[in-house]
């Protein structure tokens, strides 16, 4: 058996029309897939779990990036235990994979030495320093007990969220200052969903793969001009 992670490939299939979505009378949804069997979910629309009919069944579970804690107890128990017996675990990425992390940093950097500095207009890159300056000083007080206790500091913390902030593509800067709220930094320590799962199914030594490359996450992004990311 097997459980896939992300259901983005077979929606972009469904948008080119290669894929029918239809429901039948006992309002369950069917996909009719070329060279697969029936996909069908059970109708719960929380649920996010799909099943491919074939022997042994396959799964498909659609999620958000998000500390895995903040939603575990929302999500249904068929999906966990669709995860429970599955021996193949496919995810959109190897996050465990040291190198996939490795490739994923790089990918975020400027090209031939360049700067934010040099691509930002000017009063743009020193809202966003002065900000920056803001949240490393906000960082102590936004800290839990918990991380601190977990030997988390206010400075490590900071470096691992926006370390070489100054060298990363703007989308990739965008990124970052969203999640340099006092919620999430609030919430780091903790994997989210995704990640949660790849460990989980390392330590359960399921065999495990991913969907997608890292430049075919990176290349759509950094393809992406100035005004379309600061629009």
């Amino acid at each position: 058996m097997s459980w896939v992670f992300e259901l983005k490939e077979y929606l972009k299939l469904m948008q080119t029309g290669r894929i029918a979505l239809v429901r039948n009378p006992r309002k369950e949804g069917v996909i009719s897939m070329p060279g697969l069997d029936l996909i069908i979910y059970d109708g719960d629309p929380f649920s996010f779990l799909w099943t491919i009919k074939r022997n042994p069944p396959s799964y498909l579970f659609g999620t958000i990036h998000v500390p895995y804690t903040k939603v575990w107890d929302s999500i249904p128990d068929n999906a966990k235990q669709a995860f429970a017996i599955s021996t193949h675990v496919y995810f959109e990425l190897d996050l465990v994979n040291p190198t996939t992390v490795s490739a994923l940093s790089s990918c975020q950097m400027l090209p031939h030495g360049k700067n934010l500095s040099d691509v930002l207009p000017g009063d743009l890159y020193s809202r966003l320093k002065r900000h920056l300056e803001y949240v490393r000083g906000m960082m102590p007080h936004w800290m839990t007990k918990d991380q601190r206790g977990r030997g988390l500091y206010a400075d490590y913390l900071f470096n691992a969220i926006a370390g070489n902030w100054e060298r990363k593509r703007p989308v990739w800067v965008m990124l970052m200052v969203n999640s340099l709220t006092e919620s999430d930094v609030r919430s780091r320590g903790v994997p989210v969903l995704d990640l949660y799962l790849a460990q989980e199914a390392e330590r359960l030594r399921k065999k495990t793969a991913a969907v997608e490359k890292v430049e075919e996450q990176c290349l759509p992004l950094n393809g992406l001009n100035f005004s379309q990311v600061s629009g």
